[in-house]
């Protein structure tokens, strides 16, 4: 049965976070104004920034100390937007809000409800910034995917109130099965292809592919030293996002999806992405992602290299097989609503029950 908005509309939500195009702040704002909300957006960096924007030697030793500076002016932006009148102040994942900051919202507007929304492991010490640290006990609701982070003995034993988790989400109208021509296939195709920044597990597993002979072609972030490293592992070093990201998926014969270690991932971002694209996916298996997409009917899982190797081996000239996984990847991420709207639905439903419920 679809979720639905249970509170009255228009609701009014300022939502603070990366607000440059490749940004999911930026989908999950566009997914809100869908449902019928008004939407301001506060940038938490400077006009022209995104991902690629190298930080400077003051952000850098900012980050290390565990305190972002505030280049946008997000916090002095945030009491102007909330004196104009808010009902939800949402933080997806701006982590240099200052709780001096949260308070005075609060004294403009008792009622409003502040909701926090992130996707990394907030337990992480260095993903948790000093401003977060004092912040944590002024959210209404605290929205993690990450399903440990919500264990009493995690966020909540911080201080954390009201944590609930929600799976990664995708926008299926931007995640979605794209039409490729010859010269797509040029661009963007491989027959194995992984979609994510460098992590020293996932580039020795990529390369001892390379190693047995598979083609293997790799884009995101942070692979400078891998160029070159075998002839069979092609370094992209760029990230590809929106259509680009659905075109590497639709020219891929498969879709590697490995996790990252440091952030205890069970599932990502991408391990939505890709299905909703209707790729054919091969993921390092665990039980949370494999009670989302079930084994060899949407997805194919790994727990090893040689496991891994197996896989690739076995589905690589499999077209039509793969291609009907795939398209079941898509039903299956529809009909769990893995989408931002469904989880904003979702979470709006919960914070603000849980705030009539502590008014009651």
């Amino acid at each position: 049965m679809p979720v639905t908005l249970k509170p009255s509309l228009p609701l009014r939500i300022i939502v603070v976070g990366q607000t440059f195009d490749e940004s999911r702040t930026v989908q999950r704002a566009a997914a809100m104004r869908s449902l019928g909300c008004s939407v301001i957006c506060v940038p938490t960096v400077p006009s022209g920034s995104n991902y690629e924007t190298p930080p400077s030697i003051n952000q850098r030793i900012r980050y290390r100390i565990r305190l972002p500076g505030d280049p946008a002016k997000a916090n002095q932006r945030i009491l102007r937007e909330i004196e104009n009148g808010a009902d939800i102040l949402w933080l997806d994942a701006a982590d240099m809000i200052k709780p001096a900051i949260l308070r005075q919202a609060k004294q403009i507007n008792k009622n409003l409800v502040l909701i926090w929304y992130g996707e990394d492991d907030m337990m992480n010490l260095r993903l948790r910034t000093r401003q977060i640290d004092r912040a944590l006990r002024l959210f209404d609701l605290w929205v993690t995917t990450k399903s440990f982070n919500a264990e009493p003995e995690e966020l909540p034993s911080l201080g954390a109130r009201n944590v609930i988790f929600v799976n990664n989400s995708c926008e299926p109208t931007l995640h979605r099965q794209v039409q490729i021509n010859e010269e797509d296939k040029i661009r963007f195709g491989s027959k194995i292809s992984f979609i994510g920044s460098f992590e020293g597990p996932r580039a020795n597993s990529l390369l001892s592919l390379a190693k047995i002979g598979l083609n293997v072609r790799v884009w995101g972030n942070g692979w400078a030293d891998w160029v070159g490293r075998h002839p069979n592992l092609t370094i992209e070093n760029r990230a590809v996002y929106n259509k680009n990201f659905a075109k590497v998926v639709a020219a891929s014969s498969i879709n590697l999806c490995f996790l990252r270690k440091a952030n205890r991932d069970l599932q990502t971002c991408r391990s939505i992405e890709v299905p909703s694209c209707s790729g054919f996916m091969v993921h390092q298996r665990n039980s949370e992602i494999t009670a989302i997409y079930r084994e060899e009917k949407e997805a194919v899982y790994f727990s090893c290299d040689d496991e891994l190797a197996k896989a690739c081996f076995l589905w690589i000239d499999r077209d039509q097989q793969r291609a009907l996984i795939g398209k079941a990847a898509r039903r299956r991420t529809m009909e769990l609503e893995l989408t931002h709207q469904a989880n904003i639905i979702r979470i709006l439903n919960t914070a603000l029950s849980r705030k009539l419920d502590v008014s009651s």
